[in-house]
């Protein structure tokens, strides 16, 4: 039987540790483009290094992914699944809303998740059946059963601008006006934000790639929330991705679909 509580102790120390050399960067890094023309910086380099080391002293055989690395194969069914800095546009101009992401596989499927925001020094971990603990202390999404109280995240209006569709724009429209506030405190931070109940609604027309959402179907489960693309089916890279408290998914589901009454 897998000890989850030994798992999730590693990942929050080890992404804690990561994020301290993080913080030796910010606000003072130079940017490079990769081919893709996303952003990369020192600092992503050097987390992720830190954390892929970790990795392979504590658990030898099992395999990464990782934003910046090449991957390393599993011969023990287990990988990890790394982003050592999720928004690296805002760490890059010295905003400290970014988080750092790490999952556990195993056979495929997600079963340990963590977000570690060095800034705050704060970090949310949870793993399938064991709950989600933000620094020791049980995390949970909102009660909030109003949309006309919530409050609503997303990552950036480029994403809708750039990566949606008219109909999709049009739904995303009619849940700011259903809903109290929107702003754009996304990317893994409005995942963490919605798991520890600070905010009830995050919204995005594109989720990012594996790393950016491997850990956030165990994080937003174990914390009492929902996890679907606009229409309900499980998210997977790059689909629309819609997260929130149990009592509000489905009325935003409704809203962007144009069937609310």
């Amino acid at each position: 039987m897998t000890n989850y509580d030994d798992l999730m102790d590693f990942a929050a120390r080890t992404m804690k540790a990561a994020g301290e050399l993080t913080l030796q960067h910010f606000g003072r890094v130079a940017v490079q483009y990769k081919s893709n023309q996303t952003e990369v910086t020192a600092a992503d380099l050097a987390a992720e290094e830190f954390i892929r080391a970790a990795i392979a002293d504590a658990f030898p055989d099992d395999g990464i992914l990782g934003e910046e690395g090449d991957d390393r194969p599993s011969t023990s069914g287990r990988r990890w699944v790394v982003d050592p800095i999720d928004g690296t546009r805002s760490f890059a101009v010295g905003v400290p809303t970014y988080s750092m992401l790490l999952a556990l596989e195993i056979d495929g499927s997600a079963v340990l998740g963590c977000i570690h925001v060095p800034v705050l020094g704060q970090t949310l971990v949870g793993a399938a059946g064991a709950g989600a603990w933000i620094d020791g202390r049980r995390a949970q999404v909102g009660e909030c059963d109003d949309l006309a109280a919530a409050r609503l995240v997303t990552s950036g209006l480029e994403y809708w601008r750039d990566h949606s569709t008219d109909e999709h724009r049009a739904g995303f429209q009619r849940l700011v006006n259903a809903t109290r506030f929107a702003r754009t405190w996304g990317d893994g931070y409005g995942y963490f934000l919605v798991a520890t109940g600070r905010v009830e609604l995050y919204c995005d027309p594109i989720c990012g790639a594996h790393w950016d959402i491997a850990p956030m179907n165990v994080l937003i489960g174990e914390a009492g929330g929902r996890i679907t693309r606009f229409d309900g089916t499980p998210i997977a890279p790059m689909t629309s991705v819609l997260a929130g408290n149990p009592r509000l998914h489905d009325q935003a589901r409704a809203v962007i679909a144009g069937s609310s009454g």
